[in-house]
């Protein structure tokens, strides 16, 4: 079986969510021996640019690091240079590359495309791009072979709206680096008596409620809040005018085994995103054994199915489940053992592997 990854920024996995999922997928399916897989990078964002990765080919095109073309472009030169090799399934992250589908299927290629969440929600975009967002889903009903949905409530979305099947398919849990805990001392804070954000910082994933909502709660451990927001200084210069002297803003952390210590020595991990699918940083923190606070939403609600706390977006009602937490650390305790649990049975590396395995072979 031949597959080529098409629409991340590439592996190693460097930024989020898409990265992380090709890389798992990809080391998975050719750990199998049967398996050749490509995967398409953007060359700016890797300094040292190997041509093959424990056995997965890397292609590396350039692209510009221009909102929102850079996906686009990068996405584009892609295509059109999978047209020309031997691989009869592309596996496509992001709706928005939907336009080029139809393209590749003219030439015999089968299109897999992960949906990810309701990127015409995200305030990110102007009216033009949510528009856009909002018709490239239409587009991947008529132009994929496979949609794949990561979260029970995507599927029903797809179903409802567009009266469409997918494939539902969840990312996995477990992070493979070792824990550095320096991380502790670097920051000033200690195990278990610190609060934890991380997340691309952008207003769909609320840190600005965040931010506001612990300020207003005057508890005495720190929210550490691990992000930040390239596109969008002045929205970052706002969330830090938002803090206190207790916000420890981190930026992002490229080092695993430090970002590994966080999540598992965290209090609890707040978790703000609205309009996403199944987030690999909620995973993450419940496979670190940290009890989850959850903004309400029927995707992190069906994610966390119990073994969570889930708040409200309207004014005090985060502070005030703040403020009753932290003065209950057994009941904390608990919730994150049952996080851990679930994250262990029902969000497995192995099993998404095989899942998608079975796609594309029906598929090649």
């Amino acid at each position: 079986m031949k597959v080529a990854f098409l629409g991340s920024r590439g592996i190693p996995a460097c930024y989020g969510g898409y990265d992380t999922l090709m890389e798992e997928l990809a080391l998975g399916l050719v750990s199998r021996g049967e398996n050749e897989i490509i995967v398409y990078c953007r060359s700016n964002y890797f300094e040292d640019k190997p041509k093959n990765l424990k056995g997965i080919k890397l292609v590396y095109l350039p692209t510009v690091r221009i909102k929102p073309f850079e996906s686009i472009i990068h996405s584009f030169l892609s295509s059109i240079h999978v047209l020309f090799q031997d691989v009869k399934v592309v596996f496509f992250v992001d709706p928005a590359n939907a336009p080029f589908f139809l393209l590749l299927r003219l030439f015999g290629k089968k299109i897999v495309v992960h949906t990810d969440g309701l990127g015409w929600k995200r305030l990110k975009w102007n009216a033009i791009e949510r528009k856009y967002y909002k018709f490239v889903e239409l587009l991947c009903k008529w132009t994929a072979n496979v949609l794949i949905t990561d979260n029970p409530a995507m599927q029903k979305y797809y179903k409802d709206e567009y009266k469409t099947d997918s494939v539902y398919i969840p990312y996995g849990a477990s992070n493979h680096e070792e824990s550095n805990t320096n991380v502790y001392n670097e920051l000033g804070i200690y195990e278990k008596k610190y609060l934890l954000l991380v997340a691309r910082l952008e207003p769909e994933n609320n840190p600005e409620v965040i931010i506001k909502e612990y300020v207003k709660a005057n508890i005495d451990m720190p929210l550490v809040v691990v992000g930040y927001s390239p596109y969008n200084p002045v929205f970052m210069k706002k969330l830090k005018q938002a803090g206190n002297k207790k916000v420890i803003f981190t930026g992002f952390i490229r080092d695993q085994q430090k970002l590994n210590a966080l999540y598992q020595g965290a209090f609890i991990y707040i978790h703000g995103h609205e309009v996403g699918g199944t987030n690999p940083s909620l995973l993450r923190a419940m496979d670190a054994s940290t009890a989850p606070l959850v903004i309400s939403s029927p995707f992190n609600e069906s994610v966390i199915s119990g073994c969570g706390f889930v708040f409200k977006k309207g004014e005090g009602a985060l502070s005030i489940i703040l403020k009753e937490l932290v003065t209950k650390p057994d009941e904390v305790k608990r919730i994150s053992l049952l996080a851990k649990k679930r994250a262990e049975t029902d969000f497995k590396w192995k099993t998404v592997v095989n899942e998608y395995e079975k796609v594309f072979n029906r598929l090649s």
